[in-house]
């Protein structure tokens, strides 16, 4: 398992990370606009900020104390994902050009704070 912490993963550096079985820690990714591939990782107090990702496979990621900002999902599924504690902020997740949806189908979302956010919907868990 790749272990990453503390460090901003951006446009530059993006190509270089392994997003397979992987774990992030204290890492920010920013100004990022990857087109499909497969995330099976896990990510702590993370930070995801000004992320347009199209048509991206998150398959049983965790996403623990993580913040996401002003980003953009298109066509892109979140299978049997986990959202505990986040925070999302001006967040859409939305269709891809082709009218595939953007799917939380089977993800779980426990203590999260939404705001001014369009199409997140898993299942809330208080």
């Amino acid at each position: 398992m790749d272990m990453k912490q503390i460090e901003t993963i951006n446009a530059e550096n993006f190509a270089s990370i392994d997003l397979d079985e992987g774990y992030f820690k204290f890492v920010t990714f920013e100004d990022v606009s990857p087109e499909g591939c497969l995330i099976a990782s896990d990510f702590a107090i993370c930070t995801f900020r000004r992320i347009d990702w199209y048509s991206g496979l998150f398959s049983r990621c965790n996403f623990i104390e993580c913040q996401f900002q002003d980003c953009v999902f298109r066509g892109t599924n979140f299978a049997d994902s986990r959202f505990i504690e986040c925070v999302f902020t001006n967040c859409q997740f939305v269709k891809d050009s082709l009218g595939g949806e953007c799917t939380l189908e089977k993800s779980i979302a426990y203590a999260c704070k939404v705001e001014n956010c369009l199409g997140f919907n898993p299942r809330i868990v208080p």
